[in-house]
């Protein structure tokens, strides 16, 4: 019913959640990773830390630096999170978009706020579109992509295997600007909205409270890095009550396959919007053990009453709805004291 927060007045979440998990709990997994394609990939606090540092020292070097506005559209990619700390350690501020943007989408946002930067998948044709709107836009900025080569672009990924591990605290404040999220446009265009450095302690109701996510257990919420639902579940609140980071880089939704991995990843606390649990009821959802899930949890949209009773009927559990906005964190949710009802 009441909580006060305590930070220093230069909290960053680069240096005081990431690195500081670092210190406590190096071999603690942040981020357990996986794709369409069969790869996986464990990541440690302690990984996090030397990843971030080296993502840090390649954007450094390229001029970004405090209050400076990077793009970054990586999909679930898991250097997303390897250049969201770095860019938080650098006092810069962070603009995550989708990468199904039209080149034109993309213009408009360079028009609203100009960046410095911009770091892309080199999937979907992105790339080009990228190219494409800081052409038309006028800027001059740095292109970065991940993984492959791409004309006319930094391979990020090869150019941080080449820096040093380690990164000096840089100066940020806690009032500075650190995300600037465009909303979904349901009226008119798309609008700004920009968070500070305290954003990610918000978060800490949306992980606790309303997610219940564990220190130590798999959580999984299904969201592109693009929109403000992957900042509600996966990464700020998560790794500040050091639940670990459960990641599928699918490129395409299918509800077998996302149920499959429920399954044998163990999952403890899943997220996801009504639309998906919809799907995932069409498939036959009794006949995977999702016996490790303690808490399902939506937002986005509407839960229907029906979707609600069959998800019950079949796995025991209530969904736990939430509602917010991207100018805030969770603003009303089934939390553990209530019993969801639809």
């Amino acid at each position: 019913t009441q909580f006060q927060l305590d930070y220093p007045e230069n909290f960053n979440f680069g240096y005081d959640v990431v690195d500081a998990m670092a210190d406590l709990a190096p071999q603690q997994r942040a981020l357990v990773w996986c794709n369409g394609e069969g790869q996986e990939e464990v990541f440690t606090f302690a990984d996090l830390r030397r990843k971030s540092n080296q993502a840090a020292r390649v954007l450094r070097r390229a001029g970004i630096g405090r209050g400076d506005h990077v793009m970054v559209a990586l999909k679930r990619h898991y250097e997303y999170w390897f250049v969201a700390v770095a860019l938080h350690k650098l006092g810069a501020v962070l603009i995550p978009v989708t990468h199904m943007l039209t080149e034109q989408d993309i213009l408009y946002r360079l028009n609203c706020s100009p960046v410095r930067a911009i770091l892309c998948t080199p999937q979907n044709q992105v790339p080009d579109r990228m190219a494409g709107a800081v052409a038309q836009a006028g800027l001059d900025c740095r292109l970065f992509t991940v993984q492959q080569d791409v004309p006319g672009f930094v391979n990020l990924t090869r150019a941080m295997a080449a820096e040093a591990e380690t990164l000096e605290r840089l100066p940020t404040r806690a009032a500075d600007p650190m995300i600037l999220y465009f909303t979904s446009g349901t009226t008119g265009q798309p609008k700004g909205v920009v968070h500070d450095f305290t954003y990610p302690l918000a978060h800490i109701i949306t992980a606790k409270y309303w997610q219940q996510v564990q220190e130590n257990k798999l959580h999984m919420s299904v969201s592109d890095s693009g929109w403000a639902k992957f900042g509600w579940g996966k990464i700020y609140g998560q790794w500040i009550c050091g639940a670990t980071i459960f990641a599928y880089d699918m490129k395409k939704f299918i509800p077998t396959n996302l149920l499959q991995h429920m399954q044998d990843y163990k999952l403890t606390t899943f997220c996801a919007p009504p639309t998906m649990y919809r799907f995932m009821l069409q498939e036959d959802v009794a006949s995977y053990d999702l016996s490790s899930i303690e808490t399902f949890a939506t937002a986005g949209e509407p839960l229907n009453p029906e979707v609600f009773e069959q998800w019950k009927r079949l796995t025991g559990k209530e969904i736990r709805e939430g509602f917010g906005q991207t100018e805030g964190s969770v603003l009303l949710a089934n939390f553990p004291s209530i019993t969801p009802k639809p």
